[in-house]
């Protein structure tokens, strides 16, 4: 129950969080999904969580941790997750977790939209630019059929957007529910 509780509070959240169908940007215009918590576990073993979380998340954790510096108490995470999007299968993505004693922060960053179609492409403010052209295209379209078509189009623009938000949001809480869980086994 305590559990079913806890998914309900981040799923509410995550859609809290998600801005009208665009991306979190930084100070720098950078993609940036952060997460933080202070749970009640010292460096050594929140560097065991995180290592189990990796691998139970992504199979493999020497496949996915590109640095895993347990002086500084960083790991950084390179991998790939499944995404509902109009033209990506996949995101690519960047995750930094910064530990130390009772405390964590974790930072995605660096997303590539991934397709069997074609090349990676990295996504950043642009997709948030797209929204806001859409946008402008339908308060000045007076042709009805242009005008529908700009709506089918910006309304697509933000499912694709929110479905990178709900996944990664989604990712950011399940580290956060297994880091602040019981002890890893």
């Amino acid at each position: 129950m305590k559990h079913l509780l806890l998914f309900a509070l981040l799923t509410a959240a995550t859609h809290t969080f998600a801005q009208d169908g665009r991306l979190p940007l930084d100070s720098k215009n950078n993609i940036s999904y952060t997460d933080s918590g202070q749970p009640k576990s010292g460096k050594a073993e929140l560097h065991q969580k995180i290592r189990a979380w990796v691998d139970k998340k992504f199979g493999n954790a020497q496949n996915a941790i590109t640095s895993d510096d347990t002086q500084a108490g960083i790991i950084l995470i390179t991998s790939y997750i499944p995404v509902i999007h109009s033209d990506y299968q996949y995101i690519r993505f960047d995750l930094g977790v910064q530990y130390k004693d009772n405390q964590y922060e974790a930072r995605i960053t660096t997303l590539d939209g991934v397709s069997a179609l074609h090349s990676p492409v990295r996504l950043g403010a642009k997709e948030n630019d797209n929204i806001v052209a859409k946008e402008q295209i339908i308060k000045t379209e007076s042709n009805r059929k242009k005008r529908k078509d700009a709506e089918l189009a910006l309304q697509t623009a933000k499912a694709d957007n929110d479905g990178i938000n709900t996944t990664l949001y989604n990712l950011l809480a399940d580290l956060k529910t297994y880091v602040t869980g019981p002890k890893a086994e």
